[in-house]
């Protein structure tokens, strides 16, 4: 009957036939103590291989020493002549001394030319000019549709919020801005409500300011000013149409679309009038 041990090296050796191995593999998988002793002896035989190695690998280093090299006294004689005609050789080829061979250019045929080698320049790769961007067509035309449709406000709000011209108190710089908003000074009334500390408290500088910057042509400061007017009590409706107004000038057209379509929804839109004009001229973009 074949030994336990000498299964396990049949099979690490690849001997067992094809019912056998697929037994013992079967057997591998549930039994826990076979794995382990099949691990153990596929180590072993590595180290008993290695060992091998090791002196084989030893055995074929060993040599014996070579028996020392005598001269006979029959040879002695010949081996001193080719010594000293080496000797004599070596002194007359590097004795001589070494001239560096001169060019003269008077000693030159008169058509010959000699010129330094000179390196050629490296090539420096020229870069490629990007091709500059072509202005959109359409930005014009929605900054002057927008433009077309820009709801301003009212004469006597800017009036009021300008102090009386007989008044000996100083000007705020409200009434200032409102007065250059009269004058059609839009970007000094702008800059004189360029405190935004006076704007947050004061939602009629703000408004002014949203109108001075959208007419100067300053959209997104303009949308971000009637973009914190839409809760507004007072400004909420002007707000929401000319904050859709600076999303068609800034180009949005897709978002300024979905405002138009809520403005239609909402009977009571104060602008619904001109959402539906608006959402017809706007469908060419």
């Amino acid at each position: 009957m074949e030994n336990f041990y000498e299964k396990i090296e049949r099979y690490i050796l690849g001997e067992l036939e094809e019912g056998d191995l697929t037994d013992f593999e079967n057997a591998l998988k549930t039994d826990t103590e076979l794995a382990q002793s099949v691990a153990r002896h596929r180590a072993m035989m590595q180290r008993l291989e290695a060992l091998r190695l090791r002196k084989k690998v030893a055995s074929a280093l060993e040599f014996e020493p070579k028996k020392p090299f005598l001269l006979g006294k029959k040879r002695l004689p010949g081996l001193l002549a080719l010594l000293i005609v080496l000797l004599a050789a070596a002194f007359y080829f590097f004795g001589k001394p070494t001239v560096k061979p001169s060019i003269k250019s008077e000693n030159l045929p008169q058509d010959t030319l000699v010129t330094p080698a000179v390196r050629p320049p490296a090539e420096v790769p020229v870069p490629i000019a990007e091709k500059p961007k072509e202005p959109s067509v359409e930005k014009p035309q929605l900054i002057a549709l927008a433009r077309a449709f820009h709801e301003p406000p009212a004469q006597t709000f800017v009036r009021d919020a300008a102090q009386q011209a007989g008044d000996p108190a100083p000007k705020t710089s409200l009434e200032k801005a409102a007065e250059s908003f009269t004058d059609q000074k839009f970007r000094l009334a702008a800059n004189l409500l360029g405190d935004e500390n006076l704007v947050v408290q004061d939602e009629e500088a703000r408004y002014i300011r949203a109108h001075a910057r959208f007419m100067i042509e300053q959209f997104a400061g303009a949308a971000s000013d009637f973009d914190a007017l839409i809760n507004s009590f007072q400004f909420k409706y002007e707000a929401r149409w000319n904050f859709l107004l600076c999303q068609i000038a800034l180009g949005k057209t897709k978002k300024a679309k979905a405002l138009l379509v809520e403005m239609v929804a909402e009977d009571d839109f104060p602008f619904r009038a001109k959402a539906l004009e608006l959402s017809k001229r706007l469908a060419a973009f």
